[in-house]
């Protein structure tokens, strides 16, 4: 937000009865001049996109140029200076017109404004706002760091798509084929720093699709809460609780009825290598991690797992694929007895 406040000069003429007094006049003419301008910026870091609360930053470096192209070159600064304990920088004496402001910061990009100095004016202020997840790219606008969903460092606007597979009489890692359903996941808002509202959709619910997908829904709604090193997905109202993505359903399963919390620590032991053909008889349950893995020519590292099984209750083994950066990776359900089949959802990253 850019505020000018101009400023008014009232000129009052006192003219006098005292007729001993003479009137003065001036010997030499009065000349223009350009106003030499105070640019205030402000720089603050928010938590959330709606940047509840504003968190000054120090010795972020501002400055100045003439055009957008010697910002964008970095030369021929007019002035630069950083900011204090405050957030602030002060900037004095800036000449009227059009100037460009230039901030240039490792985590958070090249912010460059142009801002306008009208000749009436004596301060100008500019407020910067930098929020995490987010950069700016030699402008004044925000840009989403990645586009797709990040648990490490989600945003307001990142977006994962999946494609599903379901394939009878074959348990496997790899699935013999894909199917034309996708789901597409997407952080739609935030409420406060550790909470994001999360709406999943699927373009068609043809096909016989598994659970947790039901006829009647194509579209979900939960909670993504950021604590104590793990995520939580929990309902986002009380009539459903569900997630497509992380194969949840508090209709289906009474233990996934209040949430389901995914650690984001990534352990030692209770390894998984999806290059088998056939996955291994597991001897545990909870978390785990995953060898580096390659799907649709994108290799991902750093690999957690979360493995459950429901076989007990007729229902499958789930097993969910995750890291930090990239988020959900995959989403299996292994059937075994006279229901033999692999279902689930894979990350497509466009």
């Amino acid at each position: 937000m850019k505020i000018l406040f101009p400023f008014v000069l009232v000129i009052v003429t006192i003219i006098s009865c005292n007729d001993d007094i003479e009137p003065i006049t001036p010997t030499t003419p009065i000349t223009s001049q350009q106003s030499q301008v105070q640019l205030e910026v402000y720089t603050y870091q928010c938590k959330t996109i709606r940047c509840n609360e504003e968190i000054p930053l120090s010795g972020i470096v501002v400055e100045i140029y003439n055009s957008e192209e010697d910002a964008i070159a970095g030369r021929d600064i007019l002035r630069s200076n950083a900011s204090d304990n405050s957030g602030i920088v002060i900037l004095p004496n800036i000449n009227s017109g059009i100037i460009y402001i230039k901030i240039e910061t490792e985590e958070f990009g090249t912010y460059i404004a142009r801002e306008r100095i009208t000749a009436n004016a004596v301060k100008v202020f500019q407020n910067v706002r930098f929020i995490g997840g987010y950069s700016y790219n030699e402008n004044d606008e925000l840009q989403l760091n990645q586009r797709h969903i990040s648990l490490s460092n989600p945003a307001v606007g990142q977006k994962s798509k999946y494609v599903y597979h379901i394939n009878y009489q074959h348990i496997s890692y790899t699935p013999l084929e894909y199917t034309d359903v996708e789901l597409n996941v997407k952080i739609i808002d935030q409420i406060d720093v550790n909470r994001f509202i999360i709406e999943e959709e699927i373009d068609t619910l043809l096909g016989g699709l598994g659970s947790p997908i039901y006829p009647d829904r194509e579209i979900v709604t939960s909670i993504w809460r950021f604590e104590n090193d793990s995520l939580h997905v929990e309902s986002y109202d009380d009539n459903y609780f569900g997630s497509f993505a992380w194969n949840v359903s508090g209709d289906w399963i009474i233990n996934e009825a209040n949430g389901y919390s995914f650690s984001l620590k990534r352990p030692s032991i209770n390894r998984i290598n999806m290059t088998d053909v056939v996955p291994a008889r597991f001897g545990w349950w909870g978390v785990g991690f995953a060898e580096d893995y390659i799907l649709f020519e994108q290799e991902y590292s750093d690999l957690i797992t979360d493995l459950i099984s429901y076989e007990s209750f007729d229902g499958p083994l789930k097993l969910r694929v995750y890291n930090l950066k990239d988020g959900l990776i995959r989403s299996l359900d292994f059937y075994s007895g006279m229901s033999q089949s692999t279902q689930g959802f894979d990350l497509v990253l466009e």
